[in-house]
């Protein structure tokens, strides 16, 4: 289910950004709940494999190592398959630098100015 997972993400990904002769490439809506279903899935299937491969009493360092490649590839996947507007991130608030004041042009005196 990963690897299906992981070409419909990938197919995603070709559809918004493949584009011949110069047109601009277009996000729609399809494009980004198709990205949100099939990386939770992709997700969801990664650690499903981790967390049977961690209970079998019998594992092995092969697939030990298998399982740390498998979800660092599905991880690489998941970033550069991304489609812009996905994820809902909160915007950083601007931070000035706390001085409001208008400018002041008093014509050489200062007493009239904000601050001096």
């Amino acid at each position: 289910m990963a690897l299906l997972a992981v070409a419909k993400l990938a197919a995603n990904w070709l559809d918004v950004y493949l584009v011949f002769f110069g047109e601009q490439p277009q996000i729609e809506p399809s494009n980004i709940t198709a990205y949100r279903v099939w990386g939770a899935i992709a997700l969801v299937a990664l650690l499903c494999g981790v967390a049977a491969h961690m209970l079998n009493p019998d594992r092995r360092m092969l697939g030990t190592l298998w399982q740390v490649l498998l979800v660092v590839g599905g991880a690489a996947i998941l970033v550069l398959c991304y489609i812009p507007g996905a994820v809902d991130l909160p915007a950083p608030e601007r931070e000035g630098d706390g001085y409001r004041a208008p400018p002041c042009y008093s014509g050489g005196d200062n007493d009239e100015c904000v601050g001096g």
